[in-house]
């Protein structure tokens, strides 16, 4: 049998194969790995009383600022957080690259 694209492969060692290549690729997260850095909030919006929607830090050393976006529970309240900002205790953020945004992962003190 034959389409628009050519001849439907139908060796069952090849569909074996393109399976676990496309269960491969998915699993890898389109190559976005994890990273860290650190430094002191500056700006905390909540999306909800106990979810933070953004937050802005200035990385120790460097003095860059990074504005993350978070998904569900990222560790801490946004409460918590202007806590940290108050007190100037720094965070550290994990977090991946989107390509769009950096979604925080998980927040640590």
């Amino acid at each position: 049998m034959t389409t628009a694209f050519g001849t439907i492969i139908r060796c069952p060692q090849v569909l074996a194969l393109l399976a676990a290549l496309s269960v491969l690729a998915a699993s890898c997260g389109g190559g976005s790995e994890e990273k860290t850095v650190r430094g002191l909030l500056t700006d905390v919006q909540g999306r909800a009383i106990a979810e933070v929607e953004t937050l802005t830090i200035q990385e120790e050393g460097t003095g860059k600022v990074w504005t993350f976006y978070a998904q569900g529970d990222v560790g801490f309240t946004p409460s918590h957080l202007r806590q940290h900002m108050l007190r100037g205790e720094p965070v550290t953020v994990r977090y991946r690259e989107q390509p769009d945004r950096l979604l925080v992962i998980r927040l640590t003190d």
